[in-house]
């Protein structure tokens, strides 16, 4: 049975690529698709193939791979709203991958042809399938590990060349300035080699500065799947953190632009969830508009998929509760990814991020600097000592003129070296006993202990949060990357001091959060699908007793007439 003209361009209607066109031009479109049916496992196209149409997977799922070493490297799941053969169509190529149906698939597609004729008559179109055409190219040769399975990228985008062009003003202006203090010195007789040495440091300076600019606006990411929006931010020689929003989450998307960010096209786009604590605020992305609405439409497709299993589990609760043969549902894949510990680089016993192996509790101490700034001097004096025994050893214990006997030298010494240790290794406890956790009992909680002194601890019931933010202020935590996380929890503050990446702090605390509530609305549908099967299991009981009981008056009746029924004739 073919896709009636009423539901084709009411599934078209929902697509980012035909959002802003009008009823007329959608129609003229559709009357140009046509459709394609796949059986379960048939192929539709494979990699090397030329490039003969652009597929929208109506119904169904379509699953794609690559060949590699004799082995399939899955890339993705399609389902319904997807595109498929975007690039190949695109920028005229083979088929980059290979695509198989799961399951019964229809699809609409569009020849070279009627291709070639929507990019020419609605411009913006091209402009978007560019966009999805270059996310998928660099998806596949970017390495997410944390990309979950059955989980697809459809848009990857940067920050707008323009903000790179701000970050860049500041270090530009400085080479200016360094070359012109230069290029005078040379003309000045007399000057000394210093203010020339000076100039050249400066000028090495601000060109580091520009690189290093420049690779920190290439290393963030704004990434849109079909599970999550994520922010994907690496510092240069600071690590990196990763903030996400679950689609499921999200309740609504908005574009703040500026007037020069609507002539460049660029904008900040903010991610509203339902908790608030876990909102994101996407600065300066590239094509905001079109960023924004990818989301509505996945948005709508994890609402339509999450309806869907809501009523089969409601079908499975009321035939369960009948006694009737029953298949198991299975949730939507739509989740929200588990924090992971940070990598296991750099000395462990400074290590400041600790995730449990079943990531339900993840332990937090402060910034390794501020041990340092407990123990530099102690550690000064722990080098002096060693540079005085090495010192002593040359010169034959003879320090200042004196000559000490060995054994006094070596008794001084190691009381000296074992002094310095001992403050060092009880500033470091007092380090390691400052924990800030949150736990398997979805508890946040405020640790201090004192080496051989008092505990004190604080707690509070993370679904009991009312606020969240985290702020890094100072040249020194910006470079280092490490601050405060503030968490308001009723008439209760609890501050997280000094700990290292703030913002993933937060993103921990909100995903902790975020499971919470998704678990408790599982719950509470749950108990609302129990709770209708109890009542159509009481209607059907009844309606069962009204039947015996209608039955056992025609079976009585039944019974009178066999007895009496000729002598009333």
């Amino acid at each position: 049975m073919s896709i009636s003209n009423e539901n084709l361009i009411a599934f078209l209607r929902q697509r980012q690529l035909f959002k802003d066109m009008e009823e007329e031009e959608i129609a003229e479109i559709a009357n140009r698709m046509k459709e394609k049916k796949l059986s379960a496992g048939e192929s539709l196209f494979k990699e090397g193939d030329e490039a003969t149409a652009l597929f929208f997977i109506y119904s169904g799922n379509i699953r794609s791979w690559k060949e590699e070493y004799e082995h399939e490297g899955e890339i993705a799941i399609l389902e319904a709203g997807d595109k498929i053969g975007v690039e190949s169509m695109l920028f005229n190529r083979n088929r980059q991958v290979n695509t198989a149906a799961l399951v019964k698939t229809t699809l609409l597609y569009l020849n070279p042809e009627n291709f070639e004729w929507m990019l020419e008559t609605f411009p913006q179109t091209a402009d978007y399938l560019s966009l999805l055409a270059n996310s998928r190219q660099q998806a596949r040769h970017q390495q997410f590990h944390w990309l979950q399975k059955r989980e697809a990228i459809h848009i990857i985008t940067r920050r707008h060349p323009a903000r790179l062009w701000i970050d860049l003003l500041p270090p530009a202006v400085l080479i200016a300035i360094s070359l012109a203090v230069i290029l005078y010195l040379t003309k000045v007789p007399g000057l000394s080699m210093v203010s020339t040495i000076i100039g050249y440091t400066f000028l090495v300076f601000a060109i580091l500065w520009v690189i290093w600019e420049f690779i920190d606006w290439r290393n963030d990411y704004f990434i849109i799947t079909n599970q999550r929006v994520v922010w994907l931010e690496q510092v240069v020689l600071q690590g990196s953190s990763r903030r996400e929003a679950p689609l499921a989450a999200v309740q609504s998307v908005d574009v703040q632009t500026s007037q020069v960010g609507r002539i460049l096209d660029y904008g900040n786009v903010l991610v509203r969830t339902f908790t608030g604590t876990g909102s994101m605020k996407l600065t300066d992305v590239n094509k905001p508009k079109q960023f924004m609405g990818e989301i509505e439409e996945l948005l709508l497709r994890v609402r339509k998929k999450s309806q869907v299993t809501y009523e089969e589990k409601l079908r499975f609760s009321v035939r369960e509760s009948l006694g009737l043969e029953t298949e198991e549902v299975e949730d939507p894949i739509f989740h929200i990814a588990a924090p992971e510990a940070e990598p296991r680089s750099g000395l462990a016993l400074l290590r400041t991020r600790l995730v449990s192996s079943d990531g339900k509790t993840i332990t937090y101490h402060r910034h390794w600097w501020v041990l340092l700034t407990k123990t530099w001097l102690h550690l000064i004096f722990l080098t002096g000592l060693f540079a005085l025994l090495i010192y002593a050893w040359v010169n034959q214990y003879t320090i200042l003129g004196f000559q000490f006997p060995l054994t006094t030298f070596y008794f001084i010494w190691v009381i000296g070296f074992l002094f310095f240790l001992g403050w060092i290794a009880y500033h470091y406890l007092d380090w390691k006993n400052d924990i800030y956790m949150i736990n398997e009992d979805d508890m946040i909680i405020d640790a201090e202990k004192k080496p051989f002194g008092e505990e004190i601890s604080r707690s509070a019931p993370i679904r009991n949060i009312i606020s969240l933010e985290h702020n890094r202020v100072g040249i020194l935590r910006l470079m280092l990357n490490f601050g405060h996380v503030k968490v308001v929890v009723a008439d209760t503050v609890l501050d997280f001091i000094d700990v290292h990446n703030p913002a993933q702090v937060q993103q921990d605390i909100y995903y902790r959060q975020e499971q919470i509530k998704m678990r408790s609305e599982a719950e509470e549908m749950e108990e609302d699908r129990k709770q209708i099967a109890k009542w159509l299991r009481a209607y059907h009981d009844v309606v069962e007793e009204e039947r015996t009981r209608m039955q056992d008056l025609l079976a009585e009746e039944d019974e009178f007439d066999d007895e009496y029924g000729e002598d009333f004739e």
